[in-house]
């Protein structure tokens, strides 16, 4: 059953999907399109994953995360203004950080002492690179109206980094979701380039495979760790 989940995720599908239905429309509202088809894809794996005996577990803050980014690319289809689309897959984006953030909260991640953070160099090295990059796009091409949001934004990823590089997992969740953020990373600062600076050649599709690896790795990364949870658990070793 993951094998066709993976399928319709990464097929020709979303882009026939794109190229009946989005194409003419504007780059945000062709993304925002493409979002709605992954995470709904997505929220559906997630569910059909968990064993009706343990739906109870399905974590609300992934489905949650999930939801708000489908929600500001539905909204993102009711208006025109350029600047107010920015502004709304920014806040739909920000809501869906803000969940994975409590994700992986609820899994135990916390940040340490500064000294300790200090010496974590693949961290460190990470987040200047995020910074820096996306600091220069903003400074250079973001319009006024959307600095103050986009900065916000851009703390909330490395907290987002921070958070996914803290998480007291097994070592192939931890990768999993690690992967994922790196991912939505690169997908934000392609997406950045290509909305402020120049449009790329194939930057639609380039972005949809960015963006959907890094949900789906996030929630297989969750999966993965709620399934060992699971098994280790003592009411399930009686």
């Amino acid at each position: 059953m993951k094998k066709l989940w993976l399928m319709l995720l990464f097929s020709p599908v979303p882009m026939l999907y794109y190229g009946f239905f989005l194409q003419d429309f504007y780059i945000l509202k062709q993304i925002g399109g493409l979002e709605v088809f992954s995470n709904l894809t997505l929220i559906l794996y997630y569910i059909q994953s968990k064993k009706r005996k343990d739906f109870a577990s399905i974590d609300a803050y992934l489905i949650e995360a999930l939801l708000y980014t489908i929600v500001g690319a539905v909204l993102i289809f009711l208006f025109n203004d350029n600047l107010l689309l920015m502004f709304i897959h920014t806040v739909g984006f920000y809501l869906t950080h803000f969940m994975y953030i409590n994700v992986f909260r609820s899994e135990g991640s916390v940040l340490p002492a500064l000294s300790t953070l200090m010496q974590e160099w693949k961290i460190i090295s990470l987040t200047v690179l995020f910074f820096v990059g996306l600091v220069f796009l903003l400074i250079t091409y973001t319009p006024n109206s959307l600095l103050l949001i986009s900065f916000v934004y851009s703390t909330q990823m490395m907290l987002l980094c921070w958070m996914a590089y803290f998480r007291p997992i097994p070592q192939i969740a931890f990768s999993f979701g690690f992967l994922g953020v790196f991912f939505m990373v690169i997908s934000n600062l392609w997406l950045a380039i290509n909305l402020l600076y120049q449009s790329l050649c194939h930057s639609i599709t380039i972005y949809y495979i960015l963006y959907s690896s890094a949900q789906f790795l996030i929630v297989e990364s969750v999966l993965y760790n709620q399934k060992l949870k699971s098994v280790s658990s003592p009411l399930n070793n009686q």
